[in-house]
């Protein structure tokens, strides 16, 4: 699981092409274990259909584990992104 001081073995930074748009999603986002977690259960069934090689099991592993992370560093993080109101 990356984190943006370490970076995990599927870092999408160093693969990324110099002009390849990406999106990242941060755990601060309440929709993002459930996105994290429709990517992996997609990429599952491609592996299934021998669409994607088994290797990429270990990344679908590593996706639903950062989705569980996300949902607890919330809990223990929930509102830590906002700037106090005045």
């Amino acid at each position: 699981m990356g984190t943006k001081n370490n970076p995990g073995a599927y870092d999408c930074y160093d693969k990324a092409l110099p002009d390849e748009p990406m999106f990242v999603l941060l755990a601060r986002d309440p929709f993002a274990p459930t996105v994290l977690r429709w990517w992996a259960a997609q990429r599952e069934d491609d592996i299934d259909a021998h669409i994607r090689p088994e290797s990429d099991n270990a990344m679908v592993q590593e996706a639903r584990k950062c989705a569980d992370e996300m949902e607890s560093w919330r809990k223990v993080n929930n509102g830590a992104w906002r700037k106090p109101t005045e």
